[in-house]
């Protein structure tokens, strides 16, 4: 939808106006985190997010709202741009904002998601190898999110983008299993036709 990429974009402007802000503090990573959390709760309690982000609340009850929630518990420039967004009737763009700004800050750091799920968690030996890795095939940092998985059995399976290596246990027995039962199905077609021709 048109509409959808117009919201986008001024998304991504205030994202990096944010983000040109809080890197002139050094607050940028703090800004991020803050950022994230409150999408996250806007995404957990979405009736409370609905109230205090619709555009038909009176601006004057969502400006002392926000100031009561956050002054004091956030960095005073994530409270500032609250304020901004709720007289610019933007606060619904918040959890694209903070999407936009990740992207942002990573693309300014060279920082990559790498998304790292196994059957048991990471110890800080496998974290290093991974991040390691990352950098030798894309040369730049990795951000591991980790995901614990115990139907996985073993090994990991790490998603760079479009890009995945699934070297897990499951996985593994899975592809012997196909394997199998390959072989097997093959065998069997090979002995009908020695039969037919016998």
């Amino acid at each position: 939808m048109p509409g959808d990429d117009k919201l986008l974009g001024v998304a991504r402007i205030y994202a990096e106006a944010l983000l040109g802000l809080a890197d002139r503090r050094g607050e940028s990573e703090r800004v991020l985190d803050e950022l994230e959390e409150l999408a996250r709760f806007g995404a957990e309690h979405p009736a409370l997010s609905a109230d205090l982000l619709s555009p038909l609340a009176d601006a004057a009850h969502r400006r002392t709202s926000l100031e009561k929630m956050f002054r004091g518990r956030a960095s005073d420039l994530l409270v500032d741009a609250l304020q901004v967004l709720n007289r610019r009737n933007r606060l619904g763009l918040l959890s694209s904002i903070a999407t936009a700004y990740r992207a942002a800050f990573q693309r300014a750091r060279k920082v990559l998601d790498v998304r790292v799920r196994t059957a048991v968690p990471l110890g800080e030996a496998e974290r290093e190898r991974i991040r390691a890795g990352v950098a030798a095939h894309t040369g730049q940092r990795a951000r591991l999110i980790e995901q614990v998985e115990p139907e996985l059995l073993g090994g990991l399976v790490v998603q760079v983008g479009d890009d995945k290596y699934d070297a897990s246990v499951r996985n593994q027995l899975e592809r012997l299993h196909g394997q199998l039962l390959e072989r097997a199905t093959r065998e069997i077609i090979e002995a009908r036709g020695r039969v037919s021709r016998g």
